[in-house]
């Protein structure tokens, strides 16, 4: 009988001390009797804080409402957001800091501090933490903090945790489901997200996935790389200091890009250089892609007057010229990004944000007319593109083999690279190449090396020097199995 009532007496004391530590401590003076003075600056930094963060938090709804206008889907990578609001809410940390120090039981308030952490590092230890104590909490804070805690998860592959809270906020809408169509289905793709990553995460491919190391990625983005047949060269955009004109983009306050270029030398990189001023101006100026026998570089750029488009730049010597712009069958008054040339040289892929796609950005081609120039485009079909954005497409020199990104179904998160091949008649369903090269951010930009025992992408893993980093993938091939013993 004594046993049974300590053991009665252990678990009230545990579920009392568990209870205290999730329990809610409101702003108010009566939790506070022995530090007024203490209580009444941080309620002072608190609502200063919280002033940021209303109105900061107003852009970033503005922005999402008018994405989802756009594209009639919700962002789908959390890069998709731009910081939307975080100019705004950047003010806010340092009161939203000191009063939490003060009150770090408050779950509004580690709700707010979580957010803006998650718009600047979303798969962050403190992002995880304040999101994962702001919900623990439990009161007063926002409906969606199971939203952003399993965005969180996802990002740090952790499927079941992420589905948990994915389900958890996909229940809060569907007890009110009118009028939150959009979040429903947004939330859904992101649990298939997390079911397809924890499958293919179970079997992972015989690769090995590098960071092609400092000589090449900085703390800013990197993306975009195309190489030589024989791997000697490669050529990538970066948004680092250093730009030509040196000035930043005002949408979201990073430097204008520019191309770079690096050789090996006793098989490493040497450290990568900016192209000359031939290429290379005061906007936007990126790697579209590299012809098969390296004499065409393909570039787009970017003004005012258009969505952006792709140029050709011929080399000549040891530079390259200027890049003249493409015709009207490849650039529109739309957004023109990624190039592949075919190995023979008659067909470019490309892709385009025209109105005559199946969504956002599609793959089209164009194949080269009599001229010598290129002739009508046309997009490659619904096999491939999808209601979601596709994107860095890249043709294998077999002529038969498709690589692309997409944001599309079949996703660990964010951009995918897929496969397709097109066997005579039509293209084959794409298929997600699989983990460690894909992963619950962003992948894009894959280029197959001449032997095609390596390949190069651009990722936003964790683990790298900074945003976007550009990784080699070298091919292990199949497993052998055990000999046995005669």
């Amino acid at each position: 009988m004594f046993m049974q009532n300590f053991k009665l007496i252990i678990a009230l004391f545990i579920f009392s001390v568990s209870n205290l530590r999730a329990q809610n401590v409101e702003f108010i003076k009566a939790n506070f009797p022995n530090n007024k003075e203490e209580f009444i600056a941080a309620e002072k930094k608190l609502e200063t804080g919280r002033d940021f963060f209303k109105q900061g938090r107003k852009e970033f709804e503005e922005y999402r409402k008018q994405y989802y206008l756009e594209h009639k889907y919700l962002p789908v990578s959390y890069h998709d957001y731009d910081k939307a609001g975080f100019n705004t809410l950047k003010n806010a940390i340092a009161p939203l800091a000191d009063a939490n120090r003060f009150n770090p039981k408050n779950g509004r308030l580690n709700y707010m501090l979580g957010f803006i952490s998650f718009l600047s590092e979303p798969s962050g230890k403190e992002t995880l933490r304040l999101l994962q104590e702001a919900y623990d909490l439990g009161a007063n804070t926002e409906t969606d903090v199971t939203y952003w805690l399993a965005w969180c998860y996802h990002l740090g592959s952790d499927w079941d945790a992420a589905e948990k809270y994915y389900g958890l906020y996909l229940q809060s809408l569907e007890i009110r489901a009118k009028g939150n169509a959009m979040f429903i289905d947004d939330v859904r793709k992101k649990m298939s997200e997390c079911q397809i990553g924890r499958a293919l995460s179970i079997k992972p491919l015989r690769v090995f996935v590098d960071n092609l190391g400092p000589n090449i990625n900085s703390s800013f983005p990197e993306y975009g790389p195309s190489i030589t047949a024989d791997e000697e060269a490669i050529f990538f955009t970066s948004r680092r200091p250093g730009s030509v004109g040196g000035k930043k983009d005002v949408s979201d306050n990073l430097y204008f890009e520019d191309i770079y270029s690096s050789v090996k030398s006793q098989n490493k990189w040497q450290a990568a250089r900016p192209l000359s001023k031939n290429v290379n101006t005061e906007g936007h100026d990126a790697v579209s892609g590299l012809s098969p026998d390296g004499s065409k570089l393909y570039v787009f750029r970017s003004t005012e007057a258009d969505g952006g488009d792709l140029y050709e730049s011929t080399l000549f010597g040891l530079d390259w010229e200027h890049p003249v712009k493409m015709n009207k069958y490849i650039n529109t008054r739309y957004h023109e990004s990624s190039v592949s040339l075919s190995f023979d040289g008659k067909r470019l892929y490309f892709i385009s944000e025209k109105e005559s796609g199946f969504g956002d950005r599609d793959i089209y081609f164009s194949d080269m007319d009599a001229s010598g120039d290129w002739g009508p485009s046309k997009n490659i079909g619904p096999e491939i593109n999808t209601k979601y954005s596709e994107e860095a497409v890249f043709m294998h020199p077999d002529g038969k083999t498709m690589y692309f990104s997409s944001k599309g179904p079949g996703t660990m998160g964010g951009y995918d690279i897929f496969k397709t091949t097109f066997d005579g008649v039509k293209w084959t369903k794409p298929e997600n190449l699989g983990y460690p090269i894909n992963g619950p951010d962003d992948d894009v930009f894959y280029v197959v090396g001449g032997s095609g025992n390596r390949a190069y992408f651009a990722s936003a893993k964790t683990g790298g020097y900074g945003d976007y980093d550009i990784y080699k993938i070298t091919f292990l091939g199949p497993e052998k199995a055990p000999m046995l013993n005669s």
